[in-house]
């Protein structure tokens, strides 16, 4: 039967004596990239791009809206509605690039 605590030789394994770093080899990009946590998409919207981005396409748990009932949520005219989708998906699809 084996042991699942800590022991003198190591835990659950017992350590290698000669165990020391291989200085000479190649870095592992995928692995380092893994542990930087990633910009957010989000991140450079403006609060109404992101808004009008999320509800329109029913992102985050958020429903589909339409741009009229997007209209009587915000207050904002369908124009400026319109011209913050336009900019937000610009900038996403360059992010995306």
């Amino acid at each position: 039967m084996t042991a699942y605590w800590p022991t003198e030789d190591g835990w659950p394994y017992p350590d290698t004596v000669d165990e020391r770093p291989d200085l000479d080899c190649e870095t592992d990009d995928d692995l380092l990239s893994l542990r930087v946590p990633p910009p957010h998409l989000y991140d450079d919207l403006d609060p109404l791009e992101r808004q009008v981005i999320g509800s329109r396409f029913g992102l985050n748990g958020v429903p589909v809206r339409s741009m009229k009932q997007l209209q009587l949520d915000t207050g904002v005219c369908r124009a400026d509605l319109r011209s913050a989708l336009g900019s937000g998906l610009a900038k996403l699809r360059t992010h995306l690039a």
